[in-house]
């Protein structure tokens, strides 16, 4: 995704809200940052041990077994998955690679149980008192993903399809490599270059008129140090016109710029990071 080549169109973009940057210089800060010799020494991601416990479920025609980590105590209905090898899996895998390449596609398509990877995500519907409200964000995302298959595995996660896990609706989704805009790893771009790798997630998502409507760090993973792509679809709007499109993604990647320069400042302090 180099430079946005996402290979698909992008939709006009008004010029009267092309992007040009606040200038976010804070006294005494750095233009750029590097992690520090400190949290280069730490290991990364968990402080303790994860707890990891054992999950199985139906998905689809495959029983799944699986080991479980929950990838953040502020989200528990996201968990991590390491599916247990599967003797089956592995035999109707090596037969479909035999067969013509449309009729593998079809076949991993219409059976994506059998064919994935051994690392996924299992993403619930969130459990709140506001049951409606929870139903209609899941169903959301449930259309975002429907409309952005062209994407999987470039912009957003590659999404495998829907289950009942414990009795509520679940997707199983890709996991991605890499590491949170959020994170101090993660919080090493200039902002020109942060800019300029978030243009191309937004503009690749408005070409399939979805607007990611939650601009919070988080949901953005930095992939290999070249790419962004998109976590966390509940809150996408559909089909805003391109001016609202193009006055979205400015106001979007403006917010992110600014939380972006208070999150290295705050991880300077703390000692994660230091002047470059």
């Amino acid at each position: 995704m180099e430079g946005g080549n996402t290979g698909v169109p992008s939709p006009p973009v008004s010029t009267k809200y092309a992007i040009e940057l606040p200038k976010y210089k804070r006294p005494g800060e750095p233009e750029h940052y590097r992690l520090s010799a400190a949290r280069l020494g730490t290991p990364r991601g968990h402080s303790q041990p994860p707890k990891i416990s054992v999950k199985h479920f139906w998905f689809k025609t495959r029983y799944i077994f699986a080991c479980a980590i929950c990838l953040s105590h502020l989200h528990p209905h996201i968990l991590e998955l390491h599916i247990h090898p599967s003797t089956i899996a592995t035999f109707i895998s090596s037969c479909v690679g035999f067969l013509p390449g449309f009729i593998q596609s079809w076949t991993r398509n219409r059976f994506p149980e059998w064919f994935l990877p051994n690392r996924v995500v299992l993403k619930q519907q969130k459990q709140g008192e506001e049951e409606m409200m929870m139903a209609e964000l899941f169903d959301t995302e449930l259309k975002a993903y429907d409309r952005l298959k062209p994407l999987y595995g470039t912009v957003i996660p590659t999404y495998f399809g829907k289950l009942y896990y414990n009795g509520t609706r679940a997707l199983i989704l890709e996991y991605l490599e890499g590491v949170s805009l959020s994170s101090p790893e993660g919080a090493t771009l200039r902002l020109e270059e942060l800019s300029a790798l978030l243009q191309p997630c937004y503009r690749a998502l408005h070409a399939f008129g979805v607007h990611h409507d939650d601009p919070n760090l988080s949901n953005f993973q930095l992939v290999n140090d070249e790419k962004i792509m998109v976590l966390d679809l509940e809150s996408a709007v559909f089909d805003l016109s391109a001016d609202d499109q193009a006055f979205f993604l400015k106001t979007s990647v403006e917010h992110l710029a600014g939380r972006y320069r208070s999150m290295q400042a705050y991880y300077r302090n703390d000692g994660s990071l230091e002047g470059a």
